[in-house]
């Protein structure tokens, strides 16, 4: 029997109109009842299980594009990712020294073990994950807001994570320096009851013990540096003021008096870089003209409002803002990119260095870097005692 074809579209519609009513009444029943088991000892059906995959393969796929990815197999960069792996991942993840904690393994979906996550995801992939982290997963997000470029270094880790053996990771976990100065008695706790000693041997892991180099030129040196200035970092890390996904977790739980009795601990020791460390690696797009960048740290750019770097930075001037000179041209680099970039800008004090950034170009700032690279590190004695907690 011939139906015209105006009744034919209208059946159409009614039946799909019905199927859709039927099928989202469904749906609400099913959600309401409280039949479906959300208890993490209970999987879900594989068919949900392929579904969720497929969506989270293919949102990182879609998301985790980047411009550029630095060169990977940098020690320097394998041993600062392998530190805060040590902190930040290995308690659920697990390391080549031990498994994750039972307790997160209970977890559903279960932290995976990461020793080969470079064989199912790109290093892009990779670095869009640990920078992002994954809904409901319990995978967080990179802490310091804005500063996504500390996450190579994690990822560095994990792609030489494969050929990793246990020795192998401890070895990284802490520089020859490091070892040597773990029995430095500093004397006293903070306030959860942790050795002071065993929380400046965590931090010379990364930013070298006694005077040594820093483990990358993406750390900053710290000895000898003005107490006042590493007091108020630390001050800063603490209240999220300043962000670093490094930092900021160390930082989290630190009392007044315990950051002021880090900063006098290295505002004490002599800046002889070098001494006892390993060469600190540049990064090479961080290197520039350094007769340049002399002119500028001297007599600044009149022409674009640039005050010589000498005016707030030197050992005659407030003890507020940080001894420069010596420190890496990448952490150099990076830090005066932050500020332009209006990472770095919340405190008074980084406000005026955000100024100076914004008058700066990548040129200007790899000369300025370079030139600060080559000279000497100072240092400045602390006093016997900080006045005050930090501002």
């Amino acid at each position: 029997m011939w139906i015209p074809k105006d009744l034919r579209f209208q059946r159409a519609l009614f039946w799909f109109v019905v199927f859709a009513a039927a099928g989202v009444t469904g749906f609400l029943v099913f959600m309401f009842s409280g039949i479906y088991n959300v208890a993490a000892s209970v999987q879900h059906f594989d068919v949900t299980n392929r579904i969720i995959k497929i969506g989270l393969w293919r949102s990182i796929q879609t998301h985790s594009g980047v411009d550029d990815v630095p060169a990977l197999d940098d020690p320097g960069l394998v041993r600062l990712g392998a530190n805060h792996y040590r902190i930040g991942c290995a308690p659920c993840h697990g390391s080549p020294a031990a498994a994750g904690s039972a307790v997160v393994q209970r977890m559903y979906p279960a932290p995976p073990p990461l020793t080969h996550a470079r064989d199912d995801w790109s290093p892009e992939d990779l670095h869009w994950i640990v920078a992002n982290g994954l809904k409901f997963t319990g995978m967080p997000a990179w802490p310091g807001a804005g500063r996504s470029v500390e996450v190579w270094p994690l990822v560095a880790f994990l792609e030489a994570l494969p050929e990793m053996s246990p020795t192998e990771y401890d070895a990284l976990l802490a520089s020859p320096a490091s070892r040597s100065a773990a029995g430095l008695d500093l004397g006293g706790e903070d306030a959860a009851g942790r050795p002071l000693t065993a929380m400046t041997a965590g931090c010379d892991a990364c930013h070298g013990a006694g005077g040594a180099d820093p483990v990358d030129g993406l750390v900053p040196a710290l000895a000898g540096q003005k107490a006042e200035y590493l007091e108020r970092a630390l001050t800063e890390y603490r209240d999220d003021v300043r962000q670093s996904g490094f930092m900021e977790p160390v930082a989290h739980d630190l009392d007044d008096a315990t950051i002021r009795a880090l900063a006098l601990h290295y505002a004490g020791i002599d800046a002889a870089r070098g001494r006892a460390g390993e060469a600190v690696p540049e990064a090479p797009a961080a290197v520039g003209n350094a007769e340049r960048g002399g002119r500028i740290v001297r007599f600044g750019l009149p022409e674009d409002r640039v005050a010589p770097c000498g005016s707030c930075h030197g050992a005659n001037r407030s003890n507020q803002f940080p001894l420069i000179d010596g420190l890496s041209s990448a952490y150099v680099v990076t830090q005066l990119e932050l500020f332009r970039e209006g990472v770095r800008d919340a405190s008074p004090y980084a406000a005026i260095m955000a100024n100076v950034a914004n008058h700066l170009d990548d040129t200007m700032m790899k000369d300025v870097a370079a030139y600060l690279a080559a000279l000497p590190a100072t240092t400045q004695r602390p006093a016997p005692a900080l006045p005050g907690a930090a501002r």
